[in-house]
Order: C-alpha cells, then structure tokens, then sequence
C-alpha cells in the first residue's frame, strides 16, 4: 500500500561520497546525526526556451539535482571535524579553518507515512557553512538550533540523484549501516 501522507525525520546520517576518476563511488561509513528537527529540499531544473516565428519555438527542461537545508538541535563536534574541516587545536579549542574543501558526503534519512515509513538517501552532496544564532535569555528559554545549506549534484555517472527506498526494498535495511552506491539497472537490448 503506499502513503497517501508523508511527514516526520528521523535517523539522520551521514557519509563520504568519493567518485574515482573511472566513475566508481565508494561510500564511507554513514555517521548518525542525533536532533534531525527538518531537512528540505528544492529542485532546480534549467528551462531553455527560444522563441522564433512570433511564438514559442522550442521548450526544453533540465533537472539539475536539488538545493536543500537541514536543521538539527546541534551539530557535534565529531560532526564537524569529520564533514566541516574544523580542526583541534594544541590547547584543546575546535577551530574552523576558512578555504579548505570539504568532503563532498551523501545524506540518508527516514521519514513516516500514513502506511508505512520511506527511507531516502541522496548522492553527492556539497556542505555550505553552519547557521546559528546566539542570543540573550529572556523571560522564557528560546533553544536555538543549527541549520545547515547544501547542494545535491547527484552521480555524475548514473545521474542519480535521490533514491527513496520503502520497507519492502532490498537497500531498505542497509541505508544507514552500508548504503548502496548508485548504480542503474541493466536494460533490455532493444
């Protein structure tokens, strides 16, 4: 049966995205990510239009992955020096160092349904900067989270952008302990 509805976040987890200059992806080990408060994620598609003849003349469109932003009540430490290129420093302060690449990662997540719960899991992914805002105690506790941009490229070889798994999938169980790189099925030879 599929969902009619889909809401929540849960399971969190990240990991190395490498891509070998024959195309072959190795996927590191995922890290759990505790606190996955949202994540979204928009499409970006091109459109190239020309216009001849007074009219619309061609219409083409381009999915070109997504851009997305996560939000987690707090990013660890661990989190930052394995994905963010923070550094430890000699006198025991977490340091973030400014123009050094940092690793491109996949994103595994789980969301619920009304039917049965979905896992997704999105191939190299680019990290912007964390977001978070520091402010005064007032007369009540405002927590403040962290919030972090990203970008989806997807799989230069398959194109492979998001993949979402049900409970039925055979990659279902493995998405946060070794999750599948992107490969296409075979097709029929026509």
């Amino acid at each position: 049966m599929s969902n009619k509805v889909e809401f929540g976040i849960q399971d969190l987890h990240m990991g190395t995205f490498t891509e070998a200059s024959d195309g072959t992806v190795t996927m590191g080990p995922p890290m759990a990510i505790p606190g996955a408060i949202s994540l979204s994620l928009d499409p970006q598609v091109m459109e190239a239009m020309m216009y001849a003849d007074n009219t619309t003349y061609y219409k083409a469109t381009r999915d070109n992955g997504f851009t997305g932003s996560v939000e987690v009540a707090l990013f660890s430490d661990e989190f930052k020096t394995s994905f963010m290129n923070a550094i430890l420093l000699d006198d025991g302060g977490l340091a973030e160092v400014k123009n050094i690449n940092k690793p491109v990662v996949y994103l595994a997540f789980e969301m619920s349904g009304d039917s049965e719960s979905r896992r997704v899991l999105l191939y190299n992914v680019t990290l912007g900067g964390i977001k978070r805002e520091y402010k005064t105690t007032e007369d009540k506790i405002d927590i403040p989270t962290d919030s972090l941009d990203f970008t989806v490229t997807g799989d230069n070889t398959t194109n492979l952008a998001k993949v979402v798994y049900t409970e039925e999938s055979a990659g279902y169980a493995t998405v946060f302990t070794a999750p599948s790189a992107p490969t296409l099925p075979a097709l029929p030879e026509a």
